[in-house]
């Protein structure tokens, strides 16, 4: 017997599918059930409202293709995550949380842990991908350390030094439960890999180290008193609301290169990072049969 509101139609509509990479297929509900997994992370004003969870649904879909065209690459490299990969990334992310506290978060998701764990496997699969294909290809020269070096050692080590971690959200409401959450006991780190939408959210939101001056100002005065291991409260910028933490400030000191080289080729990686993705992702997109289905969503 069907549950009740659930036809055959229904049924069938949720197995159709919305995209296509060759050989790979994402269906309606498992399109669905990624999406509760990051539907919190979007403004608090726009909950319920169809249009904007239209809009949000279109945006998460854009975001899967392109995870789905990586994916694509690494069944061609013959790469996957092994049980003991997945196994280690999930205990990193599940430091900190009882196994109650865990599950309670899945709960309230309204997704299984089955469902969390398939899309861990997929992001790190993802990444594996972008490691071997772009990053395990980008070298930095001594040369080119020098000469960044060079042209920026008046900006380097000047003014104070402030290490903060942050979790950037779209929702005030998740923002604020967040916060509480860390109040309570509850690892920094641990809930930025879970829920953070910034860039840094796979380090444990970890920004390193940043000159105050390169903040937009609403976030420097936000964090300008605050003392190592202190919070600071919800930040509502353009980019969405934030939670700092700072973890450690620096006095000013002179520019020495031998102090700055990992930092510099490290900045000259990301640099190059983001000039290759581009091109690399339009190659393997013109190389694969896409098809996707945006009416379905």
């Amino acid at each position: 017997a069907l549950a009740p509101g659930c036809s055959n139609e229904n049924i069938a509509a949720m197995y159709q599918e919305v995209v296509r990479v060759d050989d790979q297929v994402l269906t309606l509900a498992e399109f669905n059930e990624f999406f509760e997994l990051v539907r919190m992370n979007y403004t608090e004003g726009q909950t319920g409202k169809s249009l904007a969870i239209h809009e949000a649904r279109l945006r998460f879909l854009l975001q899967l293709i392109e995870e789905m065209i990586i994916l694509r690459r690494a069944e061609e490299l013959h790469l996957s995550i092994s049980d003991e990969e997945l196994e280690r990334a999930i205990r990193s992310i599940q430091k900190g949380y009882s196994e109650e506290s865990f599950h309670a978060m899945l709960i309230r998701q309204a997704v299984s842990f089955e469902t969390w764990k398939t899309r861990l496997e997929r992001q790190l699969l993802a990444k594996k991908v972008i490691r071997k294909e772009l990053l395990g290809k980008i070298s930095v020269t001594p040369e080119e350390i020098k000469d960044y070096y060079e042209k920026h050692h008046n900006e380097l080590g000047q003014g104070k030094q402030i290490h903060i971690r942050q979790i950037l959200l779209r929702s005030e409401k998740t923002a604020n439960e967040v916060l509480e959450r860390i109040k309570k006991g509850e690892r920094f780190a641990a809930l930025a890999r879970l829920y953070s939408i910034g860039p840094e959210s796979e380090r444990g939101g970890d920004m390193g180290y940043l000159d105050p001056g390169q903040l937009p100002k609403s976030l420097e005065k936000a964090i300008s008193k605050l003392k190592p291991g202190t919070l600071s409260p919800v930040v509502k910028t353009p980019y969405g609301f934030h939670i700092f933490e700072v973890i450690e400030r620096k006095e000013p000191t002179g520019p020495v290169i031998d102090d700055w080289v990992e930092k510099i080729r490290e900045h000259i990686r990301k640099d190059k990072l983001e000039a290759a993705y581009g091109p690399w992702l339009a190659g393997l997109r013109a190389r694969y049969n896409i098809k996707v289905n945006r009416e379905l969503i």
